[in-house]
């Protein structure tokens, strides 16, 4: 049983001269749930349109989902006008029977020296057959709430 994991869309507010920008990949606007085929093969726009802020929040997004210590430079990534920024990133995740629809939802704030993150939720639903279970967070974790890592929601 082949699983594929594939970028849905990405939602990016505050981050460079995007102030609330998202693309959503040919396979979810079309509705395909569970489409094997590639389907990316460039971006394109006008100057300024938010093509290296697509590509850019792609890459430290990565290094954050892998653990590794966010760079300082991302603090300028955050809109001037802004103190923080946002990302949401969907995936599906699917075989041939089920699809899970997995959302990552990232709140950064600049500091004095650098960046932290301030949000992050996790969110799930499931699809299998015909049947979809609604999408809940199963982890939220507010930096601000030192006294818990993670914490669960209940629905």
């Amino acid at each position: 049983m082949e699983r594929i994991i594939r970028l849905a869309a990405l939602k990016l507010f505050n981050i460079k001269n995007v102030r609330n920008g998202q693309i959503v990949m040919p396979h979810v606007y079309r509705k395909e749930q569970f489409c094997k085929k590639a389907e990316v093969l460039g971006i394109y726009g006008q100057n300024g349109s938010g093509k290296t802020a697509i590509i850019d929040t792609l890459y430290y997004l990565q290094q954050i989902m892998i653990g590794q210590t966010i760079p300082n430079e991302f603090a300028e990534y955050v809109d001037v006008k802004s103190n923080q920024a946002e990302i949401v990133t969907d995936f599906h995740i699917s075989n041939d029977s089920f699809l899970y629809e997995v959302s990552y939802r990232l709140v950064i704030k600049r500091r004095e020296k650098g960046i932290e993150i301030a949000q992050e939720t996790l969110s799930c639903a499931i699809q299998d057959g015909n049947s979809r279970k609604k999408k809940s967070d199963f982890m939220d974790y507010k930096r601000e709430e030192r006294e818990t890592v993670f914490t669960p929601k209940k629905g």
